[in-house]
């Protein structure tokens, strides 16, 4: 009886082990069938993985494949399932946050998109171009949509010298250029299209350090599109660099022709601060707090107690700063700003107050920039 046992547990370890070699020869056999047409044949590859799935649920490449192969077939929802199921095993996998960003976007989420994709970023690409080109372009369309222009340029420039193809880049570069919020480059008219595309090629070939080609192009910008909504605005912000009084009659120009541009009003602002003249940069400020994105509202009150600031007008100053500071506190420079202003008020605790969280998000920001860690940091890295 005890024999019996005894063979009877041999052959179910036996039968085990047989199913277990099977399982795993089905599995390879899944696994190798969907790489093989992972790019030919998306669709077939997708069902391959999902069988090799079933069998192995903790393979995480498999779920990213997979959800590759779904994205191909525009199935956005099954895709971002498929990516998140990976993402739980291998979170390091910075392309797998950045498809997932991808599908989100087709699903219209831009925020968790943008999230995601960032993410993409700080883990890396990796080293396919064409990708990379795909994900920060979507990223600049979707900050387009949003009018953070500044944001969208961001993503573009990593992308500058790398031989991509500009025809690729030029609508969005020129959207960001001009400072023009669409939801889709489809809804521009064909001559919106062809002025849109032009200011592109002119600011990629600035970005690209091809000064003759750049200049070239904005003159056939201004020449074709002299009333274009952005036109001086791009040009502005290409003259910045060489001519900063060239670059304040653009913004002027800009602002005549197109009244409601608010990046325009935000540049020609701060450009007059610099040169001192206070109460028409106020001016211009309170004009752009009437018509800027609420996100950017914070930038205006800033910017108008810099202005009352260098003015001599403490309370005012102080004021604007104050609100500025509630609409965005991290930002270590207007506690700088409004240190000054308490201290030439003679409000020297509050002074205090604001140069001790004014250090304080430096050193989070910008270690390397308080002298007093320079040397440390450096010793760090050298270990």
């Amino acid at each position: 009886m005890f024999q019996s046992a005894v063979l009877r547990i041999a052959l179910a370890v036996c039968l085990l082990s047989v199913a277990a070699l099977a399982q795993s020869e089905s599995f390879g056999d899944l696994s190798r069938r969907a790489e093989s047409v992972l790019d030919s044949r998306p669709a077939e590859a997708a069902g391959l993985y999902k069988q090799a799935l079933a069998i192995r649920p903790d393979w995480a490449e498999g779920w990213l494949y997979m959800g590759g192969a779904l994205y191909q077939t525009n199935r956005y929802a099954e895709a971002s399932d498929a990516f998140r199921r990976g993402i739980a095993l291998e979170a390091r996998q910075g392309t797998a946050h950045a498809f997932l960003g991808l599908c989100e976007a087709e699903l219209d989420s831009p925020e968790q998109a943008l999230a995601d994709i960032r993410k993409g970023e700080q883990l890396g690409l990796g080293e396919n171009l064409q990708f990379e080109v795909a994900v920060r372009l979507r990223a600049a369309l979707l900050l387009i949509r949003s009018s953070s222009f500044d944001e969208a340029l961001n993503q573009l420039i990593p992308l500058a010298n790398r031989g991509v193809n500009p025809a690729m880049m030029a609508g969005t570069m020129g959207l960001c250029a001009l400072g023009l919020r669409v939801d889709k480059f489809a809804d521009l008219t064909a001559e919106q299209r062809a002025m849109v595309n032009l200011a592109g090629k002119a600011a990629w070939a600035g970005a690209n350090s091809h000064p003759e080609e750049s200049i070239a192009s904005y003159k056939q910008l201004l020449e074709q599109y002299p009333s274009g909504p952005g036109v001086h605005y791009a040009h502005g912000l290409y003259l910045m660099e060489t001519d900063l009084k060239a670059a304040l009659a653009e913004f002027q120009a800009e602002i005549k022709n197109t009244p409601n541009h608010w990046p325009s009003l935000l540049v020609y602002s701060s450009l007059l601060i610099r040169e001192g003249s206070t109460d028409q940069a106020i001016e211009a400020l309170r004009q752009a707090l009437r018509i800027v994105p609420a996100k950017y509202r914070w930038l205006c009150h800033a910017e108008i107690g810099r202005a009352n600031l260098n003015g001599d007008r403490l309370d005012a100053a102080i004021a604007e700063l104050r609100i500025a500071i509630k609409g965005m506190p991290s930002i270590a420079q207007l506690h700088f700003f409004l240190s000054q202003a308490y201290r030439r008020s003679g409000q020297m605790d509050e002074s205090q107050k604001e140069t001790a969280e004014f250090q304080r998000l430096k050193v989070l920001q910008d270690p390397l920039g308080v002298p007093a860690l320079q040397s440390v940091y450096s010793n760090v890295r050298a270990q």
